[in-house]
């Protein structure tokens, strides 16, 4: 899938089981993780330049971006306006 514009394609990291304290945290109790992986990016326009390239590790807004199912795992399509950080 190749998104178009200034839109990129993430995946999220899978959720923590353990917590910062070092507890173990229940599947039911998991929250979706922020850190994402980008798996391809639009081309940009003139105004507004692509900064993400596939390969990098950011963090989105939080619940940002249209989640879709690609071979049966949870993607993101958003506006590179929703990652907040890169690592």
């Amino acid at each position: 899938m190749q998104p178009v514009r200034n839109n990129i394609l993430t995946k999220p990291f899978p959720p923590d089981e353990i917590s910062e304290g070092g507890i173990f945290v229940p599947e039911s109790a998991r929250k979706e993780n922020n850190k994402m992986f980008v798996i391809a990016v639009g081309r940009g326009t003139k105004e507004r330049k692509m900064i993400f390239n596939p390969g990098d590790i950011v963090y989105r807004v939080k619940d940002w971006g249209t989640p879709i199912d690609i071979d049966g795992e949870r993607h993101y399509i958003m506006d590179q306006n929703g990652i907040i950080a890169k690592e």
